[in-house]
């Protein structure tokens, strides 16, 4: 069977009816299903209230007898089709309908230009292919007249990496200048960094506690290393959804410049938990060239000043507490198109016909929203990705957010999405399937 056999959804739909709560004529899934998972999100006509306290019951009779949970019956179907697709993600709607001939379930293709969301098919629509936000293609440059910092000391470093690993076999010359080639605008590794890596071109530093503080990092090879790329701005960058109102902390002191990554800040180690220290090749104003910053896993922006130098990190000649300096909160977008960052709510401030000061590349709206624009041709002529965020009190049906992203793709003459549409069979008659008709 596939996934466009009726046979393969069967058991699922009936599940999917018998699990409703009293009061319910048609219940619905919408997600995603393959590679042995799934995920999404089930919808009712029914009472919301009364549903929640239906499955609340159910799960309090399971706990009292040991019996299975509410959705288990629904979650063995699934994962009889999930192992149908075991290389490939299948975006589906599922109706469990009044009449069981109205059953349908629907398969969403979606196109390159579509990114789907965890229970919807389409989250948000780009509209020119590889587009990055603004202050994702921004750059930073060394500041003129930047100096290394009073405590930086190769020779401090080469020691200290030689003592605590004295197996270790150090870059070679040719190595580091191949590193050094690859940096933007001629720019050169400075040579606490090049002590580094001619003493050890990759291993654990291992630091005693007594010594600073600083417990030491695991060496960044110079080749090779996914951290190399980890934290540049087309790897920080996620969905327009997430990351269209993110922008990069401004240090107080004036010490990092604001970017969202930058291939001048060359990771030499991390602490094995996702988190790179980096010599910053571009500081501020108020920074020193090769002070070394801390690449946080959890911030999809900047970087927070760590030490004036790497000697002075390994060290600890800075007096440095062991703890990076934090800098201010980071934006984090809200999914209903809100700006927390200004406290603006985009969507009203766009139906109301206010236009962000800068030119609009992003705007979520819901179906609706985007029908009305599309209606009256005020697209903006900038944009370079749309946002398909659902009204909260009236969440759309998948279809008519299909159809409005159709009409966004067909204006920007992008692939549409293809739905596929499985029915339940027609029940034969007697004759029918005496002759097998």
């Amino acid at each position: 069977m596939s996934l466009t056999d009726w046979q393969t959804w069967d058991p699922f739909v009936d599940a999917l009816r018998r699990s409703a709560s009293p009061g319910t004529d048609v219940s619905e899934f919408v997600g995603t299903v393959g590679r042995g998972a799934w995920q999404g999100t089930y919808l009712d006509d029914g009472d919301a209230g009364a549903r929640r306290d239906h499955y609340r019951a159910l799960a309090r009779e399971a706990a009292r007898t040991g019996g299975a949970g509410p959705k288990a019956e629904l979650d063995d179907a699934l994962r009889e089709i999930a192992e149908l697709t075991p290389d490939t993600e299948q975006h589906v709607r599922v109706v469990a309908a009044a009449r069981p001939e109205d059953d349908v379930v629907e398969l969403f293709a979606l196109p390159p230009a579509v990114v789907p969301g965890p229970v919807t098919p389409v989250l948000e629509v780009v509209l020119e292919p590889g587009a990055l936000p603004a202050q994702h293609l921004a750059t930073i440059v060394p500041a003129s007249g930047a100096t290394v910092a009073p405590s930086a000391d190769p020779d401090a470093v080469a020691r200290v990496v030689a003592e605590r690993m004295p197996d270790a076999a150090g870059a070679t010359p040719d190595e580091i200048a191949a590193a050094e080639a690859d940096l933007s605008g001629g720019t050169h590794l400075p040579d606490e960094v090049r002590a580094l890596y001619a003493t050890a071109g990759s291993g654990n530093l291992r630091l005693a506690p007594e010594e600073g503080g600083f417990g030491g990092f695991e060496i960044v090879p110079l080749r090779g290393s996914f951290l190399r790329e980890a934290f540049l701005p087309a790897a920080r960058f996620s969905t327009w959804t997430a990351d269209a109102d993110t922008f990069a902390p401004e240090d107080p002191s004036g010490r990092v410049q604001a970017a969202i990554g930058s291939s001048l800040w060359f990771p030499v180690g991390t602490d094995g938990a996702g988190n790179v220290y980096a010599a910053d090749l571009a500081p501020g104003a108020s920074g020193y060239v090769g002070q070394v910053v801390l690449l946080d896993h959890e911030m999809r922006a900047g970087a927070v000043y760590r030490s004036e130098s790497l000697a002075a990190l390994l060290v600890g000649r800075e007096g440095s507490s062991g703890q990076p300096e934090q800098g201010p909160n980071l934006v984090e977008p809200g999914l209903d198109g809100s700006d927390q960052r200004t406290g603006v709510d985009q969507r009203a401030a766009s139906d109301q016909g206010e236009e962000p000061d800068r030119p609009a590349e992003f705007l979520a709206l819901d179906p609706a929203g985007w029908a009305e624009r599309l209606d009256a041709g005020t697209v903006p002529d900038t944009l370079k990705a749309a946002g398909l965020v659902p009204d909260p009190a009236r969440p759309p049906a998948p279809a008519e957010t299909v159809s409005v992203a159709n009409r966004l793709l067909d204006l920007y003459g992008l692939d549409p999405i293809a739905v596929t549409r499985v029915t339940r069979p027609e029940a034969k008659g007697l004759l029918d399937r005496i002759f097998d008709r």
